[in-house]
């Protein structure tokens, strides 16, 4: 995960409490899962324009490509390809003011990552958009899991950047940054 500029959601999703997820946190007054609709009031006028990013919800899936791809090892380009990606409707391209498959800085409570931004082939409205399940998608899922063991893999609110400067990761590099563990680069993943 690439860090650069920090987003202007960093202080608001910053939580003093990880060790009890049985109840929702309450980041800056709100849930974590409503401050993006918090950032979405202060600003007025468009509900979901936030600085140079909007703010969308998030579905996470696993897909056919993924499918066919995961059967090539989860380091192989083709898996890659399939699912370091989000899924935007065409409008949410115009919003963010970005071509078709250019990087943007995808940003949760949970954390954030450099995503391809694609054009859909789910069925998606604009402001709803698709990540498939992997690596990628769980640098911004969050951890709460209203008591089922399981975390909210759709439905969850990001901000959406244009960041056509970064570089999207690999997966093996991403799960060392998420882990703190020092990447020191490997001929058979890079």
């Amino acid at each position: 995960m690439t860090m650069g500029n920090p987003s202007p959601l960093v202080s608001l999703f910053q939580k003093e409490d990880f060790d009890d997820w049985s109840k929702p946190h309450i980041v800056g007054g709100t849930t974590e899962y409503s401050a993006l609709l918090e950032l979405q009031k202060m600003q007025g006028g468009d509900q979901r324009k936030y600085g140079n990013g909007i703010i969308v919800s998030v579905i996470t899936c696993t897909e056919i490509k993924q499918g066919i791809a995961i059967e090539t090892g989860k380091t192989s380009p083709q898996y890659f390809n399939a699912c370091s990606i989000i899924e935007l409707h065409e409008d949410d391209f115009k919003a963010l003011g970005i071509n078709k498959n250019t990087n943007v800085r995808v940003t949760s409570a949970a954390g954030s990552v450099i995503l391809k931004a694609v054009v859909t082939t789910q069925s998606l409205y604009p402001g709803l958009a698709h990540i498939p399940m992997g690596p990628w998608a769980n640098m911004v899922v969050p951890a709460y899991t209203y008591s089922t063991g399981e975390p909210c893999f759709c439905g969850f609110d990001c901000l959406i950047e244009p960041a056509p400067e970064e570089k999207v990761e690999k997966a093996v590099k991403l799960m060392h940054d998420k882990c703190g563990l020092k990447y020191v680069g490997d001929p058979h993943y890079d």
